[in-house]
């Protein structure tokens, strides 16, 4: 259990808070929809992605796990049709996971155009950001943004940090930089995920380093360190489901505010085991630092 003395950031993306001292409020938790391979184009099964949506929907009102959908959108010939089905399908956020840099560009001028930046958390603004995408970023400034902290030159949480906060000797000036100079007035920091033997346990270290250095929410996405296990590879699929859920744990038990937790097929079990774990970490944050719990909590209804 961790308490900070350095006041904690919270935001409310369209009504779902995140953030605060751990144990405050629930763990938010993004499952992902359009991974490589599943429904390559508009005609693919639609309908299936709306109804994992509602299912991640169903199970967050169930559990009082906040859930965003985020959609991802690999090459820009996709950039159209995947906003249009978010903002067609999700009520209030969605994230939009794009890992290069002229698709997150395209994606920001047609959120300009359908008058969407206030509902997208952009995800992210990482090393490979482009001049161009921060000319982009200052022109159409989406409210909320996930900052990653991936630094290849040094895995450890200091290299973290740096890349963060003055570049890492990689960039000319820092992300944090980037993110407050475009105008994005909620900033996400997450702590980039890594393979084993490439820092994998210096994501989870990270957490509540950054939680007491910058004050703001902070989290990651394990299961990326879960699909790069090759032994895993080689397992039962119920032995890949049962790490791949239970990974996602470790972060709120060291104080992260939200999880990526992989495919939104697997929302019942993330979110459930989401509730559980938040709920231990509400009953030590009241009991031990009186921290004040929010109403709509696992703690309170489970």
């Amino acid at each position: 259990m961790f308490s900070f003395t350095k006041d904690q950031t919270q935001y409310e993306l369209n009504g779902v808070k995140v953030g605060g001292l751990p144990g405050e409020n629930p763990t938010l938790m993004f499952g992902t929809i359009f991974y490589e391979g599943e429904f390559e184009k508009p005609s693919d099964g639609l309908e299936k992605a709306e109804e994992l949506i509602k299912k991640q929907n169903e199970f967050s009102k169930r559990t009082h796990v906040p859930a965003i959908p985020d959609i991802f959108i690999y090459d820009k010939e996709e950039v159209e049709w995947k906003i249009d089905f978010a903002l067609d399908t999700v009520e209030g956020c969605f994230s939009l996971d794009m890992p290069e840099s002229e698709v997150r560009i395209k994606a920001l001028e047609y959120l300009k155009e359908q008058d969407a930046l206030n509902r997208v958390i952009y995800n992210s603004i990482n090393i490979g950001i482009s001049k161009e995408e921060i000319e982009t970023l200052e022109e159409h400034t989406p409210k909320s943004a996930i900052v990653l902290a991936f630094n290849p030159k040094s895995g450890s949480v200091q290299g973290r940090l740096d890349i963060i906060k003055d570049g890492g000797q990689l960039l000319e000036v820092g992300l944090m930089n980037i993110a407050e100079e475009a105008g994005i007035e909620n900033i996400l920091l997450d702590t980039a995920a890594q393979p084993f033997k490439q820092g994998a346990s210096e994501t989870l270290r990270a957490i509540p380093v950054f939680k007491s250095e910058f004050g703001l929410p902070v989290g990651c996405a394990m299961h990326n360190t879960v699909e790069s296990w090759q032994w895993l590879e080689k397992q039962d699929k119920k032995i890949f489901d049962t790490i791949d859920t239970s990974i996602n744990g470790l972060p709120v038990l060291l104080g992260g505010d939200f999880v990526y937790y992989g495919p939104v097929e697997n929302a019942e079990t993330q979110l459930v085991n989401a509730a559980m774990v938040d709920k231990l970490v509400a009953e030590g944050a009241e009991e031990y630092f009186g921290t004040d719990i929010t109403e709509d909590h696992p703690y309170n209804h489970l």
